[in-house]
């Protein structure tokens, strides 16, 4: 069964002291550094999602990539990850990993689950994985292409048993917005946990809300509303309350007090140009931190003061943690009261929809990282 009691710091390799003095360097000092960046070194990827646009495009080196990881260590950086396209499709993909280890980073990577058993041994100091589950085997396959459910789960099984944390990403899109449950169906037997937010328009651009493969706002915000009431009840659901009711609001503009883009966070396309985070800025010409240095570059990143298109849950709540916003502590505060049967709880009042939508679920019988066998 999920435990509330995780150590998420130790597992994610992330130093809290380290961040809260970097974090509040830069909000009461003005010294800004990237503490947080995400680096993607191929946009080119494996799969083509329905709900994505990210799937091909330019690649960086290695040589440029491991150089970046020096300097940014430099820097003061404490965590990296690496995104895509599929980092994974990056034939130099161990070596960053390793480099970036070696230099004291916690390090992280964003895949689809696919290339893990086949590149573990390249990767296996990662600290966190995260694989993107969309719901049970018929509605994943359905936006990600025919066995790529077991494929993705295959993965997070390879990652585990290497001793890589793992954490599941459901992107809520048209086809799968009432597939929430059974995602944290298979995060409970997997005893990991999952973050949740909206199929937005572009991933290369956070304004543009929506498109013909986002949810339906109405089924949307409903699904918002359950995980926020099963993370009281002690569900596996990753998200900071203060995120999720922030995420609530999508598609319509909702403004991020105290924005960490381009002051704590930053992201490093394929070609060296640095943006504030993943979503924004990729419109217009940005400094190049392949060509100019890091330090250089970070120097004359965009900072965005009205950003109103934050509805990536990560990027969010560390917005919220550059705020210092008591409301993180939440979920936090709450964890060792809550619930550890939470799906038996609700067993009795399922939504029927979900439950439609999750009858595909493949149970997953497993011992977990624990040595607890599932039932």
């Amino acid at each position: 069964m999920y435990s509330t009691h995780n150590n998420q710091n130790q597992l994610s390799g992330i130093d809290p002291v380290r961040t809260a003095l970097g974090m509040l360097s830069s909000r009461i000092l003005g010294r800004h550094k990237p503490l947080f960046v995400n680096i993607e070194p191929t946009h080119v990827c494996n799969l083509s999602c329905t709900f994505c646009d990210k799937h091909e495009g330019p690649q960086m080196s290695t040589e440029d990539g491991v150089r970046l990881l020096h300097e940014l260590a430099a820097m003061g950086t404490v965590s990296v990850c690496f995104d895509g396209g599929e980092p994974l499709a990056h034939p130099g993909i161990g070596e960053l990993v390793q480099t970036g280890r070696r230099l004291g980073l916690a390090i992280s990577i964003s895949t689809n689950g696919i290339l893990i058993p086949r590149r573990i041994d390249r990767i296996a100091e990662a600290n966190v994985v995260k694989i993107s589950i969309d719901g049970p085997e018929e509605i994943h396959d359905r936006g990600r292409g025919s066995g790529n459910f077991r494929r993705a789960l295959e993965g997070a099984r390879v990652a585990q048993a290497r001793g890589i944390w793992v954490a599941l990403r459901m992107t809520l899109a048209e086809h799968n917005v009432r597939a929430h449950r059974a995602v944290l169906r298979i995060a409970e037997e997997l005893g990991v946990q999952a973050l949740f937010q909206p199929a937005i328009g572009s991933l290369f651009d956070a304004s543009k809300h929506q498109a013909s493969h986002s949810p339906h706002v109405t089924a949307y915000r409903e699904t918002i509303d359950d995980l926020i009431e099963l993370k009281k009840r002690g569900a596996p659901v990753a998200n900071e309350l203060v995120a999720l009711r922030h995420l609530r609001k999508w598609p319509e503009p909702n403004p991020v007090p105290f924005c960490g883009g381009g002051r704590v966070m930053a992201a490093i396309g394929p070609e060296g140009g640095i943006y504030p985070c993943g979503r924004v800025g990729r419109g217009q010409p940005a400094p190049n931190a392949i060509d100019a240095g890091v330090a250089r570059a970070f120097e004359d990143v965009l900072r965005p003061t009205d950003c109103a298109s934050c509805w990536c849950t990560l990027t969010l709540s560390n917005c919220y943690a550059y705020r210092l916003d008591p409301r993180l502590l939440e979920g936090r505060l709450l964890s060792p009261f809550l619930s550890t049967d939470w799906d038996a709880t609700l067993a009795a009042e399922a939504d029927p929809k979900a439950e439609t939508d999750a009858a595909g679920l493949v149970q997953l019988r497993r011992k977990r990282p624990s040595g607890e066998t599932v039932p």
